[in-house]
């Protein structure tokens, strides 16, 4: 799937965001290897740290689904904002050789990273 193809559905998603506290909606879109796609959106909720981020959704459905490794993810947000922390060691562990988009609400242009460069040194068990 192309990047933009990937973001669109991405920014599909952010719309069923559910933000009330924060306001700030994002969406995420991801692709396998053998074109399947997941998504997911933030989920706020008032006790903070129950908040879900659209990046662990949307991981959680393509693990939920079956789906092989993530290898594209797009992520779209007001301020085209990298994952937090946690996203960023779910995506090390769960799609450690996939681009990461980083997309506006709108228009054609993108950001692109892979999780080495968000977090060079990710925490490994498995080692």
């Amino acid at each position: 799937m192309s990047p933009l193809e990937l973001i669109k559905l991405a920014r599909a998603t952010r719309k069923n965001a559910y933000a009330p506290y924060s306001k700030y909606l994002v969406g995420c879109a991801l692709g396998d290897g053998d074109g399947q796609t997941a998504t997911g959106c933030n989920i706020e909720n008032a006790a903070l740290g129950s908040t879900i981020c659209a990046e662990a959704a949307a991981l959680s459905s393509a693990v939920a689904a079956g789906l092989g490794p993530p290898q594209q993810i797009a992520i779209v947000s007001a301020t085209q904002a990298t994952p937090c922390g946690n996203c960023r060691q779910l995506i090390a562990e769960l799609a450690p050789d996939a681009e990461i988009y980083l997309a506006l609400p709108e228009g054609d242009q993108f950001k692109t990273y892979t999780i080495k460069s968000l977090l060079p040194d990710a925490f490994d068990s498995l080692d």
